[in-house]
Parts: structure tokens; C-alpha cells; sequence
């Protein structure tokens, strides 16, 4: 596990929000996405500090009388690519260990509080009670206690005010083939513009918990499926389950006229989103769709596990949530954890940088998991090329994209349009598809810096970031430039 610095420490200490919500201007959050999650580092707090944050933790609980957490494990780890296979077989079985003995120690010879572990980062997921929480804050071996947050499915001719179009001719020949986007959502499914032969894979990774009154949403009602058919979106009838086909047709379409970033890519479809059938949580928009932090983490694991295979590029989460002015790494350790695992291995992880300009949130925040150090964090740029009036305005923000009325597919054959930085963000994801298969051997840093540094400069309340331009990316790569 990595060490949290003095200051980042009580910025974890702090409640901060960690809901993603949808990024459409003036939405209403779920009261259940209004939540403020939690999280406890027992071993690094101060004896005050610790108690107040525990005790937070503790009330939590007995608001909901059960309580899913993530647990981090205070185990020395090494990325598996890192290792050799040997090596790394060794660490997943030390892991497992050390899983099995907190397991044992936590709930006895009765394990049916473990709903999910995982193998590539030092992590799990639990359900617990009030006595079975009190012995993870005090086990010497638990690193961090993390609520497990809610969330919900984020919104507000694109290709050619990225030059996107000038890359893919003869010239260049840079459509995406070869490459592989995953798109982390409620799924997605269009037969003219997502094509089977070019989804690959996928997976559904949604929870069935009477505590908290969610449904899998998941073939057969299943809370685990791995394979391309699993990851079609979500039903219709319940609202925000086209937000997936949407964003991956932005990503990667191809369909006659109407073509996405990087038209030849292929597709991993991740459906990451449970139903909620009471007001509780819902507010008054039942049912409703949100998504737990423990299932994107469990996800993004899966892309780390599929990233050779399919030779993934990026993946993109349309999600975000809360306003964070600095960087939130210390408030959400386990999602910090997986894309700083999946940005050492070449993977981009792409994040919507959220809405938080409009007047319910106040000016210079980005959202969760776009604060994240690691994520790209992408802003929303109008067909005009100016900042969206909705767009985060943060100096967290990476790049900027078009997102505003942007026209692209929907489940089945449809088509509409739709806003917000949830479709800025699939537009950088297929550039950096497109720049990777120039590139193939690229680092993470090395697109985003090309990207950042060829970008044309718009400014919004004294910031200036620079909007995605493909052509003058692969310019500077071709020139073997390192910096601005």
C-alpha cells in the first residue's frame, strides 16, 4: 500500500462527497447519491482525528443498520506487470492469505458477509455490522475503511472540431484499428454503429443487497458476468440506460455518415449499475440507476486483466461526483489505487471532469474520479470552441472536448442527442486510441502530454486549458517532442 502524506491524510479525514451524478445541467441528485462517503485510515490518524472520522463511520452504519465498505490491507505491493509471473502468481496467494486470516478474524467461521475480493490491488469488500466494523478499525492489518459509495450515470459534429477526420485519410491512416477502448457505463448497444465483430469483450458487475434495496441488473439476475453479451445496457424503462450506448458510439461508432473518434476501434462494454426501487434512495425518480464504487473498482480490474488480449488503449468512465478544489487521491483509496495501477501499465483511464460551474455547485471544483491525480480529467468545450458555461472549471482539468449537443447513437438503432462532459470525455478517449496506434509503445504520459501541449487554449474564469486537436497531437509526436 502506498503512504499517505501528513496533508493528504486529513484531507481523507474530511467528508467529502464521492457520488457520481449525472453531469446534466441542473440535475437533481438521488438522496442516496447525496451521500457523503466515508473513509478511515485506523493506523496513520491521530487519536482525535481517528475517533471523530470513526465515529462518523459508526453513525453511518447505524443510519443504514449495515454497511458495505472497502477495505485496503496494509500489504507491501507490487504492480503485477511489474513481476515476473512467478513472482506475481506468489503476491496473489499472499494476498489471498491475508484476505482469508482478516475474513476469519472479522466474521468468524461465517463468511457470508465477503461480497467481493480482489487480486491485482490489496482490497476488498465486505458487509458488516456494527461489532464486525469495530474489529476492522482495530485490526493491525487494515490499512484503510472506505464506504462504499453510490452513484449514478452522468450527462449534460464533434469528429471534425478535433481533426479527428484529418487523421483518418490515406495520409495517416489513423482510425483506431488495433486498438481498444473500454467503456465503463450502463452498458451499451447499437447495430449499425457498435458492430459484434468489433465488441470484443465485457462484462456486467452489478449488486443484488437487501440492505441497501438494490437490484442486479445483470443477466439472471447474476451480480458477476464476464463476457461481451453482459455488458448490452441496461433497461430502457429505466431512465439514464441509453447514457452508455451514447457515450461508446462518441468513443468509437462507425455507421455511414455518423462516425465516432476513432471509427475502427474495438469496444469493451462494461454495464457497472444496479436498480433502486425506493424514494430513500431514489428521491422521486423510482426506480432509479446507480452504480457502487466497489463494482467499477472490480470493473477496472477486470480492463487490467484484459489490457494485453485486446490491447486496450483507454477507458472511459462518463461518471463523476462531489466538488473537489485539490486533488481527492486520499478520499477514495481503492478507485486511487486501480488507475494509478492501470496508468503504470498503459492504459489511459479517462474521467468526465463534471458539471460544477452551475450555480448548485459553485466555480473551481472538479468531480470524483476526475480529481483523481492520475485520471485524465476532461471539460467540456461548445461547437463554438469556447468552455461550456456548465463545464468544471477547475485547474484539475486536463482537456477539453465538445459536449455540447452532441448527436450519436442510442440502444437499438436510435439516435439523439445529448450533453455534458460525459460526452466530452469518450471524445479524448478515442483520441488517444487514434495516437496509440501511431504510437503503439507510448506511455500514458507521453499521449496526454502530446495532447496537452498541441491543444488549442480556452479560457474560462482566468483558466486556460487546451481543447483536444488530433492533428496537431500526431504532429508532435511524429516530431518526437517531450514538453510544451
Amino acid at each position: 500500500m502506498k503512504t499517505i502524506p501528513k496533508m493528504l491524510l486529513m484531507a481523507a479525514l474530511a467528508l467529502s462527497a464521492s457520488v457520481v451524478m449525472p453531469s446534466t445541467y441542473a440535475a437533481e441528485l438521488p438522496p442516496a447519491a447525496a451521500r457523503s462517503p466515508i473513509v478511515v485510515y485506523p493506523q496513520l490518524a491521530t487519536r482525535s482525528a481517528g475517533a471523530n472520522v470513526s465515529s462518523a463511520l459508526l453513525e453511518r452504519l447505524r443510519e443504514l443498520r449495515i454497511l458495505r465498505v472497502l477495505v485496503g490491507l496494509d500489504l507491501k505491493h507490487t504492480p503485477s506487470h511489474r513481476l515476473s509471473e512467478v513472482e506475481s502468481i506468489r503476491q496473489r496467494a499472499d494476498l489471498m492469505v491475508m484476505q482469508d486470516a482478516l475474513i476469519k478474524r472479522t466474521f468468524g467461521a461465517r463468511q457470508d458477509g465477503v461480497i467481493a475480493r480482489f487480486e491485482d490491488i490489496p482490497y476488498l469488500t465486505l458487509e458488516v455490522s456494527e461489532h464486525q466494523l469495530m474489529r476492522l478499525l482495530t485490526d493491525p492489518n487494515v490499512h484503510s475503511v472506505q464506504e462504499d459509495g453510490l452513484a449514478a450515470p452522468m450527462l449534460r459534429e464533434s469528429t471534425k472540431l478535433i481533426r479527428a477526420k484529418r487523421v483518418w485519410g490515406p495520409k495517416f491512416e489513423l482510425r483506431g484499428k488495433g486498438q481498444t477502448i473500454a467503456i465503463l457505463d450502463t452498458g451499451s448497444n447499437h447495430s449499425r454503429m457498435l458492430k459484434k465483430s468489433r465488441i470484443v469483450s465485457g462484462g456486467c458487475y452489478s449488486s443484488n443487497h437487501p440492505g441497501y434495496g438494490s437490484k442486479s441488473l445483470c443477466p439472471g439476475g447474476a451480480e458477476v458476468k464476464n463476457n461481451a453479451a453482459a455488458g448490452k445496457n441496461c433497461p430502457e424503462s429505466i431512465a439514464g440506460c441509453d447514457h452508455g450506448t451514447h457515450v461508446a458510439t462518441i468513443a468509437a461508432g462507425n455507421s455511414g455518415k455518423l462516425k465516432g473518434v476513432a471509427r475502427e476501434a474495438n469496444i469493451i462494454r462494461m454495464q457497472v449499475f444496479s436498480q433502486f426501487n425506493s424514494s430513500v434512495y431514489c428521491g422521486p425518480s423510482v426506480p432509479c440507476i446507480m452504480s457502487f464504487t466497489s463494482d467499477q473498482v472490480k470493473a477496472l480490474e477486470r480492463i487490467y486483466k484484459l489490457r494485453k488480449k485486446h490491447n486496450i488503449a483507454a477507458v472511459n468512465l462518463s461518471l463523476g461526483s462531489g466538488n473537489y478544489a485539490s486533488y481527492c487521491d486520499g478520499n477514495q483509496p481503492a478507485m486511487t489505487e486501480i488507475i494509478d495501477l492501470l496508468t503504470d501499465a498503459g492504459v489511459a483511464v479517462v474521467v468526465a471532469g463534471g458539471n460544477s460551474s452551475i450555480p448548485t455547485y459553485g466555480f473551481g471544483y472538479t468531480s470524483f474520479p476526475a480529481c483523481i491525480k492520475n485520471a485524465i480529467a476532461v471539460g467540456n468545450s461548445t461547437k463554438s470552441d469556447s468552455v461550456s458555461v456548465f463545464s468544471s472549471h477547475s485547474d484539475l482539468i486536463d482537456l477539453l472536448a465538445p459536449g455540447e449537443n452532441i448527436y450519436a447513437g442510442l440502444p437499438g438503432r436510435r439516435y439523439g442527442t445529448k450533453s455534458g462532459t460525459s460526452m466530452a470525455a469518450p471524445h479524448v478517449a478515442g483520441a488517444i486510441a487514434l495516437l496509440k496506434g501511431y504510437r503503439p509503445n507510448a506511455t500514458v504520459t507521453e499521449l496526454v502530454t502530446a495532447l496537452k501541449c498541441s491543444g488549442e487554449l480556452l479560457s474560462a474564469a482566468g483558466i486556460a486549458k487546451p481543447r483536444v486537436d488530433v492533428r496537431k497531437a500526431y504532429r508532435f509526436l511524429k516530431k518526437n517532442k517531450t514538453g510544451c
